[in-house]
């Protein structure tokens, strides 16, 4: 399977500047800048970690299939549209696919009814993703923003704090325990809001 992005998202953002500002409870404009960053960080980790893409974008794969099949898993989900559909150098009506959730495809015949793909090679563009927060009539789900705004509630918390430091104790003579190594992770309550959202494959 090989995946060409045809028309790319020009946003990528998980939550708005106002949204994230009411989230923190800023007034001003002074920090702007500095949210806008912190919105874009955490999206890339969100991205990153639910190996995925969630903006709306239209793109095409080409499958190679040895053997006939009842579907085709593609790489983008939610599929908004079957843009074309061309099977073994053969356009075939784009309305003879019927996408389920997950990114699973199937065929129809004229009846309507479900057939195999064929073996050989087959070219589906479509157009998959969800309408982001920064855009009219989002379809976004709510646990994936809210999984953005604590990663950017989380980071304009510990822009002050020394980043290496992993737990304090300030009574009697105190203690300071410093991370070391790398943090692969997500906090765990980020990752069970994305857990329903992460896929084993990058696209």
């Amino acid at each position: 399977m090989t995946l060409t992005i045809i028309e790319a998202a020009s946003d990528k953002r998980l939550t708005t500047l106002p949204t994230a500002k009411a989230e923190l409870q800023v007034t001003s404009g002074a920090d702007d800048a500095y949210i806008t960053s912190l919105i874009d960080q955490a999206s890339a980790a969100v991205l990153s970690w639910c190996q995925r893409a969630f903006a709306a974008e239209t793109v095409r794969e080409t499958f190679r299939l040895p053997a006939p099949d009842t579907s085709i898993m593609l790489a983008r989900w939610p599929v908004l549209s079957a843009v074309s559909i061309e099977i073994n150098g053969q356009t075939e009506d784009a309305d003879n696919a019927e996408p389920e959730a997950g990114g699973f495809l199937y065929r129809l015949n004229d009846d309507g009814n479900r057939v195999s793909w064929p073996s050989g090679r087959i070219v589906i563009e479509y157009r998959a993703g969800f309408v982001l927060p920064n855009d009219p009539g989002r379809t976004l789900p709510a646990d994936i923003e809210r999984a953005a705004l604590s990663l950017v509630k989380a980071g304009w918390f510990a822009r002050s704090r020394d980043p290496l430091i992993r737990s304090e104790t300030i009574e009697g003579a105190g203690s300071t325990d410093y991370f070391s190594g790398t943090v692969s992770r997500l906090p765990p309550d980020v990752e069970s809001l994305l857990s329903p959202y992460r896929n084993l494959t990058m696209g």
